[in-house]
């Protein structure tokens, strides 16, 4: 059973979840459990900005951010940043990814980004506001973080736009690698359904895996919306399953997305000429 552990949460009909720190089942979807815990803010904290199944993200005073887990007590919470740091640390420091800044006591440290991920900055954003030219750059620069992230051996295993941030300059990072594969280490992250290759949800994600999701994330960077947003996740789920894919005749890059939908392409670098390509024959 897939569980979620959330300060604050709603059950998917949204009606509140019991305030009591058990585990409830969702009554419209069985395989998923819910529990609230008791806040818990690490010192230091100013405020908190997000918080996911495992892990929330708080301000600290420098104005940096700091990962710490929901549950003080969740051993695997503390296992995932544990993942998170050995990864973090292979990868080093790359302008594609985002910018670590160490362990901390509570959790790990991480430069903050001024202008959030690309989901909130789209949401939040005029459609006919974004130039067609500064979505071509998130796609490549999001190209280019699998790039760096699969010549090391990592498969990031969520990518999805929520994991791509923006600095004061619009440049995207790679973020969220507590879910990643890495040699032994597997923090068994799965994509959402959207970005999710269709295959055996028991089987190990790998490149081929990344990159279908990367073509959904593209598909949301030049469209603003994620695939099949008007379907249900069963509809989705099933479309995929045989092959059938959104139309993407009208959006900028669609065979490109699709050749990442279809399994076309074998790595990264593939993805990054043919989109460095068709950027060339747009803007030239």
């Amino acid at each position: 059973m897939r569980t979620m552990r959330e300060p604050f949460a709603n059950f998917s009909d949204g009606t509140p979840v019991p305030f009591d720190g058990k585990f409830h089942v969702d009554p419209l979807d069985p395989t998923t459990s819910v529990r609230c815990l008791e806040p818990w803010i690490p010192p230091g904290v100013l405020r908190v900005l997000s918080g996911g199944n495992t892990a929330c993200l708080g301000l600290l005073p420098d104005n940096s951010v700091l990962k710490f887990p929901s549950d003080r007590h969740d051993r695997y919470a503390k296992k995932t940043l544990d993942i998170e740091h050995c990864i973090l640390l292979a990868l080093g420091d790359h302008e594609r990814l985002v910018k670590y800044l160490g362990r901390e006591k509570h959790g790990l440290r991480f430069q903050f980004a001024v202008n959030g991920d690309v989901r909130r900055y789209v949401s939040a954003t005029e459609p006919a506001s974004i130039p067609l030219q500064l979505r071509f750059k998130w796609s490549i620069q999001a190209t280019e973080a699998l790039v760096t992230v699969h010549s090391r051996g990592v498969v990031h295993c969520d990518i999805h736009p929520n994991n791509f941030l923006l600095d004061d300059q619009l440049d995207l990072r790679l973020c969220d690698f507590s879910g990643s594969l890495f040699g032994d280490l597997d923090g068994a992250a799965m994509e959402s359904t959207r970005f999710f290759l269709p295959r055996d949800p028991l089987a190990t994600p790998n490149v081929k895996s990344d990159l279908f999701a990367l073509g959904s994330a593209i598909y949301y960077i030049m469209s603003g919306r994620e695939p099949y947003d008007a379907l249900s996740e069963n509809e989705v789920s099933a479309c995929y399953a045989r092959g059938d894919f959104p139309r993407v005749e009208s959006v900028a890059c669609g065979r490109i997305i699709m050749g990442c939908w279809n399994e076309y392409f074998d790595s990264a670098e593939e993805v990054i000429q043919a989109l460095s390509e068709e950027s060339k024959s747009v803007f030239s």
